[in-house]
C-alpha cells in the first residue's frame, strides 16, 4: 500500500497516451515513444513494470499491446479516468503535492503551494491549460450530480434561482429543463463562465438565463428566491466557507432559501469522504463537512437549516433560510 512506483508509472502512460496508441494491437517501444514525445528505452522500462503488474502486454520484446488494464487508460474510456490522472492537467498535478503532507500535518507549510511555489487556484489563474483542464472535469462531475439534485427538490417553487460558483451551468440548465417556469441567473469567475452562454443557449434555456461574472467573496449584485451553491464550499476552510455564505445569504431576501448540495460523511461512504477530505486538505486547504458542520457554517453565515433531503450518491440538498433579526446566530 506504501508504493509509489506503480501509481506513478499509471500516471505517466496516461499522461503521454500510451494506451490510446496501443489501442488496436501491439507496436515497437519505438514507435509508441514517438508518438508519444518520450524517450524510447526509458518508455519501454516503464511499461514492462506496469506489464507485470497487469496492465498492457509484452507479446515480444520491446512491443507492448493493450489489455483491459490499459483500456481503462484510453481517453474515451468509459468513467474518465484519464483526466484525473493527467500530469498535465490541474487535478492530475495537485496529486503531486502529497509529496508535502507530512510537512503539514506538521503544521509547517501547505502542502500545494510548498509543492509549486503559489497556491492552487494562483496556478489556475497563471495557466490556460490547467484551468481548461480544471473547468472540464469540475464541468464532468457536475453532469453525475446535476440530473439527481433537479428532481429531489421543488425547483418550481422558485421564480428565479442563482446558481453561485456554477462553471458554464451545467446545473442550473438542468433544474430549468425541468422546470419551464423558472428563470436562473449564474454568477462565477470569467473563467469558468466563459461559456456559460453558449452552452445555456444549447440546452434551450437561454432566453430564461442571465450571466454575471463577479467573485463570490465579495458582496453579491445579483437577487433570486432560491441561491444554490454546489460542490462550493468544500474548497474552503471554515472562514471563507462562512463568508461565502454571508454574501449569499442576502442575494436570497428574507423568505428567499440558501440551498447547499454537499458530499456528506454517511457510514456506507467513508471511504470516499475521507479520500476527498485529504483532496480538500492538500489541494487548497478546504475540508469536508458532515451535517453538523454544514449546520455550524450555516449559523455562523446567520442561516437556519430547514431541510436536508439525501441523495442516492452520497450528496444532499440543505436547505437554509436567513435567521430572523430577532434570533441572531450562536
Amino acid at each position: 500500500m506504501a508504493d509509489l512506483a506503480t501509481p506513478l508509472t499509471i500516471r505517466t502512460v496516461a499522461t503521454l497516451g500510451v494506451a490510446d496508441v496501443v489501442r488496436d494491437g501491439p507496436v515497437a517501444a519505438a514507435d509508441i515513444a514517438g508518438r508519444c514525445g518520450a524517450e524510447a528505452d526509458a518508455l519501454a522500462r516503464v511499461l514492462r513494470f506496469l506489464v507485470q503488474r497487469g496492465i498492457f502486454t509484452e507479446p515480444e520484446r520491446d512491443v507492448f499491446g493493450p489489455n483491459e488494464g490499459s483500456d481503462a487508460l484510453r481517453r474515451d474510456a468509459p468513467g474518465g479516468l484519464q483526466p484525473w490522472l493527467d500530469l498535465d492537467g490541474a487535478v492530475g498535478r495537485a496529486d503531486l503535492a502529497f509529496v508535502e503532507l507530512v510537512e503539514q500535518v506538521r503544521g509547517h507549510h501547505r502542502a500545494y503551494p510548498a509543492a509549486f511555489g503559489r497556491s492552487f487556484w494562483e496556478d489556475l489563474g497563471s495557466s490556460p491549460q490547467l484551468s481548461d483542464s480544471f473547468d472540464s472535469l469540475m464541468e464532468t462531475k457536475a453532469q453525475g450530480i446535476a440530473p439527481a439534485v433537479a428532481i429531489a427538490h421543488p425547483w418550481s417553487a422558485y421564480v428565479r434561482i442563482a446558481d453561485v460558483g456554477g462553471g458554464k451551468g451545467v446545473l442550473l440548465a438542468e433544474i430549468l429543463k425541468a422546470n419551464p417556469g423558472t428563470s436562473g441567473v449564474l454568477l462565477d469567475l470569467r473563467g469558468p463562465a466563459q461559456h456559460a452562454t453558449e452552452y445555456f443557449a444549447e440546452q434551450g434555456v437561454a432566453e430564461r438565463t442571465d450571466v454575471v461574472v463577479a467573485n463570490f467573496f465579495e458582496p453579491l449584485t445579483i437577487t433570486a428566491d432560491a441561491v444554490v451553491l454546489c460542490d462550493v464550499l468544500g474548497d474552503w476552510d471554515d472562514a471563507d466557507a462562512v463568508q461565502i455564505l454571508r454574501n449569499c445569504a442576502p442575494a436570497a431576501g428574507a423568505h428567499g432559501r440558501v440551498l447547499i448540495v454537499e458530499f456528506l460523511a454517511d457510514s456506507e461512504l467513508m471511504q470516499t469522504f475521507t479520500e476527498l477530505d485529504l483532496r480538500m486538505m492538500v489541494y487548497v486547504g478546504g475540508r469536508m463537512r458532515g451535517l453538523d458542520g454544514m449546520q455550524h457554517l450555516a449559523e455562523r453565515a446567520w442561516l437556519t437549516v430547514e431541510d436536508v433531503t439525501p441523495l442516492d450518491n452520497g450528496y444532499a440538498i440543505i436547505e437554509c433560510r436567513r435567521t430572523p433579526a430577532d434570533d441572531p446566530p450562536r
